[in-house]
């Protein structure tokens, strides 16, 4: 007999060991993973462009309005310009006059009708209602004030129309 290996055919255990199987299954579930993970990135891109598209959209289509509106006012219109009648310059001039029981729960400026202001005011007592609309008529920067009617349940809510005049802050 020599010393050399035996090459004949024998035959083979018909399954990997356990450490190679575990090691597939684990590599088959990070696959898996891995491909769900792509597929969500996918979607979630898809989704990020198709908002980037809409607010593209609504960026033109304010730049446009913007563009109408400047045209107005360089034509000589009679509407307020921008910065005379802005929200935070409206909104720090009505805080100023607010007492302290009521709330602004609403305003909407009318550029178009000369500055009109629609002020939905709710007060805690007839007292503290009485106060506001006292100041809002002596407040120089507002014209017009016009109380709406009121409903009052334990606290007065009304609608509050005035003309936005502006001056000096």
């Amino acid at each position: 007999m020599s010393g050399q290996p035996d090459f004949s055919s024998a035959p083979r255990p018909g399954h990997a060991p356990v450490w190679e199987r575990l090691a597939l299954a684990v590599a088959s579930a990070a696959l898996l993973l891995s491909a769900g993970a792509a597929w969500r990135a996918r979607e979630d891109a898809h989704g990020a462009r198709s908002r980037l598209a809409e607010v593209r959209r609504e960026v033109e289509a304010a730049s446009g309005r913007l563009r109408a509106f400047e045209s107005r006012i360089r034509a000589g219109s009679p509407l307020l310009p921008a910065g005379e009648a802005s929200p935070a310059r409206v909104v720090a001039t009505l805080a100023s006059v607010l007492p302290r029981d009521t709330r602004l729960e609403g305003l909407t400026i009318d550029y178009e009708r000369g500055g009109v202001l629609e002020l939905m005011v709710v007060a805690r007592e007839a007292a503290a209602w009485d106060l506001l609309l006292d100041r809002l008529e002596r407040e120089p920067r507002l014209r017009e004030v016009e109380p709406g009617p009121e409903e009052r349940d334990a606290e007065v809510r009304s609608l509050v129309r005035a003309r936005w005049a502006g001056g000096a802050p």
